[in-house]
């Protein structure tokens, strides 16, 4: 008995100092969030800004379009929360791990969120590409929800541009997804992550407002882009894309295709061909020997840009200073 009445006795007088201690030793740990590639990241940590710390699946200079995951990745995958990316169109080496190995993983394709809107490619209806697409033709749709859950229907796989981030709207779109997706699963924060939301769409307005100033006077000059990854940058700020290089930037282009390209290059006079920094062709110089034609680097993947809750908008700002630069060279 004297056991038991001392225990009541210690218990009694560390119960105050039990329940100042007690919250913080049972708040549930920060949401782990994981996303596929470094624009998303961008945003992400917008919308986690003062809660959590998104973690990159592939690091600056790797390219999605043939990245294979290591046992590492499925591991990280297994402990996230919530994955949030692009779609099987890009990230085709997540959509096995994700349907098969990530159980209690609530994932997110963004090509597939609500109001998120899907373009097809630039070069879509060339018909040196015409059959490439038909081979790749699949259907893709729906919201993956505990690592599988979309169904294949919808836009066509192969034929629609993956790129959607570069979209303000879409950014937008993604945003909003990420913010009620985050809500759901951490509902304590999820005042912070709406209120994060509506800072970024304000942000991200402003830097739409101050793109369409600087790229006012661009509309009629034409340029060339390496890769088709430029769809709706161009769309959304009226520029005009004379030609493009290559659907897949590991293909080289047809000899017919070259030919046209040198053609057009000539035709254009002094123009710009905008490549990207994972790629540096060997063909580019000698397809630009002779010419008029600037070569300017800018990357849709925002490689070398630091991961801050301003950075989407700063990284869509300096993508039109870095075209209105090359199109508009200092006398």
């Amino acid at each position: 008995m004297l056991y038991f009445r001392s225990l009541r006795t210690v218990t009694r007088l560390l119960l105050p100092f039990l329940m100042l201690i007690s919250p913080v030793s049972i708040a549930k740990e920060e949401p782990k969030v994981l996303v596929s590639i470094k624009p998303l990241e961008l945003i992400a940590t917008a919308i986690t800004d003062g809660v959590t710390t998104p973690e990159l699946i592939l690091q600056p200079g790797t390219s999605p379009h043939d990245y294979s995951l290591k046992p590492s990745d499925i591991k990280n995958l297994a402990s996230a929360d919530l994955v949030f990316w692009i779609g099987e169109d890009l990230e085709g080496f997540l959509a096995t791990p994700l349907d098969r190995y990530v159980g209690n993983t609530y994932s997110i394709a963004m090509m597939d969120a609500p109001n998120v809107k899907v373009e097809r490619f630039l070069s879509a209806d060339r018909e040196d590409v015409q059959q490439k697409m038909k081979d790749m033709e699949k259907g893709h749709n729906g919201y993956g929800h505990n690592g599988h859950g979309h169904n294949h229907e919808g836009h066509d796989h192969g034929s629609h541009d993956p790129h959607i981030w570069l979209s303000p709207d879409n950014a937008i779109a993604m945003a909003r997804a990420m913010m009620q997706a985050l809500s759901e699963v951490d509902k304590p924060n999820a005042e912070t992550y709406q209120a994060n939301y509506l800072s970024f769409v304000d942000l991200v307005k402003k830097s739409d407002s101050i793109n369409k100033q600087v790229l006012n006077d661009l509309h009629q000059k034409g340029f060339f882009i390496f890769h088709d990854a430029w769809g709706y940058f161009t769309r959304h700020y009226d520029l005009k894309v004379l030609d493009v290089f290559t659907l897949s930037p590991e293909q080289q282009p047809g000899a017919r295709h070259m030919l046209q390209l040198r053609n057009k290059l000539k035709k254009a006079g002094k123009t710009c061909v905008f490549r990207e920094p994972q790629f540096e062709p060997a063909y580019l110089d000698a397809m630009i020997n002779g010419l008029p034609v600037r070569v300017a680097v800018i990357d849709p993947l925002a490689s070398d840009v630091q991961p801050h809750p301003r950075a989407y908008p700063e990284f869509l700002e300096q993508l039109s200073i870095s075209i209105r630069d090359c199109l508009t060279p200092q006398k």
